[in-house]
């Protein structure tokens, strides 16, 4: 990709020449320019994705070529529409572009940046990562109207790419944050309810010993919450720490967070007694932004006996709660389904990406962690996403066997804001690309109901 610059400029050369207008250096592309191109972009992908090959086809000019990733040079809209069809016959395409530079020039454009395509052949399912950099060169036509002259693509290719195929057996360890007191209570609810209602799922699917963290500043005060924490522990559940506060590493001193740590014991070792509560999730999975925040904590974790739940699987489940409290409150059902299928539908797609990301950072998929809320659509939802999870192959096991696993003795050891996961932190401390994935519908959550 070195040598797409000089082909930019031989083809912003001969494409100017060609219709007889005075060369314009080429500007940077203004914001709205750049919405334009923006839009065409995700259309492409957008097309190849619901293989709607005439609308792919239209976006071309007549005497259109596009350079595949080996070289082959594929020219005009007919083996342009032969080729769309033979790819989306074949193959489904999940494709993401970044785009790193625009420019336009007169009647030229260009977009070039890096893009990540997840390729499932469809005679087998199998999945790959294919990974690289692209370059479109734009037209505009007498109406005005924008269409790809060039387009060139330099990519891994099928037999570097990133095989992202499941392994069909795969084990979890389900847990619980935030107890006792997670998330807003949808009307006529109480902690106590959510916490008998979740014990009995668990219990129900042979799941006992889960692991709820703890922040016990949710105690004070609070018989509900005092209640709801009894009732997890008799039920035959685990506790361990999740801050007594649920504080924030990034925006805190090492010291401070230490000390939130330590205040958060008595209630733990009162209401866990002789059970293993020396297990430790952090607030909001952030790690430390500064390396050494990350040290100096799990040096003072590592001294004062805890271990660290890292987590593989997060897909945000807290996020629904709110949403479901407005709408049962309003007996808004046709919200509520909603609300119901898109939880499972992006647990479907964040289950999926957590094991693809674990094989391109470890090279295989390893035992699971889970991270869920003890809220009260959570709970609504256990037993849908416990079916979910069974169709997928999942079995269950309790977190100290699945953490025994030697992967989890691995620290990347990095300056991470945002931390993430455990194959997240691999993911962004080594930069490496992740697959695409659909947002997850935060603004729809944030209006529904409202």
């Amino acid at each position: 990709m070195r040598q797409l610059p000089e082909a930019l400029m031989l083809l912003t050369w001969a494409a100017s020449a060609a219709a007889q207008s005075s060369y314009q250096p080429a500007q940077p592309a203004t914001p709205a320019s750049a919405q334009v191109l923006k839009q065409l972009r995700d259309e492409w992908a957008s097309n190849l994705h619901e293989k709607r090959v005439d609308a792919s086809v239209a976006e071309y000019g007549a005497d259109a070529e596009f350079l595949q990733p080996d070289g082959t040079r594929v020219r005009g809209t007919s083996a342009l529409k032969d080729l769309f069809e033979t790819i989306t016959s074949t193959l489904d395409s999940e494709l993401v572009f970044d785009s790193q530079h625009m420019e336009i020039s007169d009647n030229l454009a260009y977009d070039a940046g890096t893009y990540r395509e997840v390729l499932a052949l469809r005679s087998t399912g199998k999945r790959r990562l294919e990974t690289g950099s692209y370059l479109t060169v734009y037209s505009r036509q007498q109406d005005g109207h924008w269409l790809i002259a060039e387009q060139m693509w330099a990519g891994s290719g099928e037999a570097s790419a990133i095989k992202l195929n499941l392994d069909p057996h795969p084990v979890v360890a389900l847990t619980f944050d935030d107890l006792p007191a997670a998330g807003v209570l949808p009307q006529g609810l109480t902690r106590a309810t959510i916490a008998t209602n979740l014990t009995a799922v668990l219990n129900a699917n042979h799941l006992g010993n889960t692991y709820g963290f703890v922040n016990a500043v949710k105690l004070e005060n609070n018989p509900d919450a005092e209640q709801a924490l009894h009732i997890w522990l008799n039920a035959g559940m685990n506790a361990g720490s999740h801050t007594w506060s649920h504080m924030s590493l990034s925006a805190n001193t090492a010291q401070a967070f230490e000390d939130n740590i330590a205040r958060n014991e008595p209630a733990l070792a009162d209401y866990a007694g002789s059970r293993n509560w020396h297990w430790f999730r952090y607030p909001f999975l952030w790690e430390g932004d500064t390396l050494d925040k990350r040290r100096d904590v799990r040096a003072y974790l590592s001294a004062h006996g805890y271990r660290v739940a890292q987590v593989t699987l997060d897909f945000e489940d807290y996020a629904w709660n709110d949403a479901y409290a407005r709408c049962s409150g309003t007996h808004d059902d046709a919200s509520i389904a909603w609300l119901r299928q898109s939880y499972l539908d992006t647990a479907t797609e964040y289950i999926r990406l957590g094991r693809e990301e674990q094989l391109i950072a470890f090279g295989q998929e390893i035992p699971n962690v889970m991270l869920l809320h003890a809220t009260a659509f959570t709970t609504l939802m256990l037993p849908d996403l416990l079916d979910l999870l069974r169709r997928q192959g999942f079995s269950f096991a309790p977190l100290a066997e699945v953490e025994a696993d030697s992967a989890y003795a691995h620290d990347p050891d990095a300056a991470l804001k945002y931390g993430g996961t455990l194959p997240d932190q691999f993911m962004d401390s080594r930069h490496l690309p992740y697959p695409p994935v659909p947002p997850k519908p935060f603004d729809k959550l944030t209006h529904l109901c409202q």
